[in-house]
């Protein structure tokens, strides 16, 4: 967790990736998901993680579509993206609900350690700037 901790306040400071932690407002110190935005030219791509007890609340739609909205209104920002392992339905239906539309699949796209070390087929997700 601490190398986790230096590594994103590293990438944060060399203006790579923003990372957040997200937490109540009564509970500041207690963070429970984090969501990442990395910039890559004129797209904004999301990544994020939430504990296990606050799946279904919302809380991860909220936040991405907030982020997302705010990078869009940043001048140079056309694109928002994020993505999903095929089979995470839940994880799409997060992008869905921040007003995110499926793109299209992407076969043998990225090693997502929690379902397989090989790489893994992932659906893309897009908001662009109004």
């Amino acid at each position: 967790t601490r190398d986790f901790r230096a590594y994103c306040a590293k990438e944060w400071e060399r203006g790579h990736s923003y990372p957040y932690a997200i937490c109540r407002r009564q509970a500041p110190e207690r963070p429970f998901g984090m969501i990442h935005a990395r910039r890559r030219g004129e797209e904004v791509e999301f990544g994020y993680v939430l504990a296990r007890a606050e799946w279904g609340k919302g809380t991860m739609s909220e936040a991405l579509k907030a982020l997302a909205d705010w990078v869009l209104a940043q001048p140079g920002v056309t694109r928002a993206t994020a993505f999903c392992d095929v089979e995470n339905l839940a994880s799409a239906r997060v992008m869905e609900k921040a007003g995110m539309v499926f793109e299209k699949e992407m076969l043998g796209y990225q090693v997502l350690p929690n379902r397989a070390l090989s790489p893994r087929d992932c659906r893309l997700y897009v908001k662009t700037a109004p």
